[in-house]
């Protein structure tokens, strides 16, 4: 291979790097703490609930949430879904599954595996 292919692969995968695995590896961690709150709201019987909501820079504000019976659940591109919770843990296992075919797919090209994706920030100390 050429000096200019491989100059253009590795900035790819510079990119790869850099960007994407760390997105991938946010979605995933966000989809397991949507779980387990959901989870743990039905677990609990929760009814009602006092929370605090970021309005952005670290701003919060407390909010009372009267009905949990329905969340609003980000499903990208700055879309909500109003969810039951059983509906909203159906979307979420659609969406890892969906993950993990990327991962599966691309791991290869990409040189990274899934078990990469799930290592903490001190897994090599």
């Amino acid at each position: 291979m050429d000096s200019f292919r491989q100059d253009k692969v590795q900035r790819f995968e510079e990119f790869v790097d850099r960007w994407l695995k760390p997105d991938l590896v946010r979605a995933i961690a966000e989809s397991s703490d949507l779980r387990r709150n959901i989870e743990n709201l039905e677990r609990n019987s929760v009814a009602s609930l006092r929370t605090l909501v970021n309005l952005g820079s670290e701003v919060y504000v407390q909010a009372d949430v009267p009905d949990t019976k329905h969340i609003f659940v980000d499903v990208g591109l700055g879309f909500h879904v109003e969810f039951t919770w059983s509906e909203a843990l159906n979307f979420i296992s659609q969406r890892e599954e969906k993950l993990a075919r990327f991962v599966k797919g691309f791991g290869s090209y990409f040189n990274f595996q899934q078990r990469d994706l799930y290592k903490g920030p001190f897994s090599d100390v």
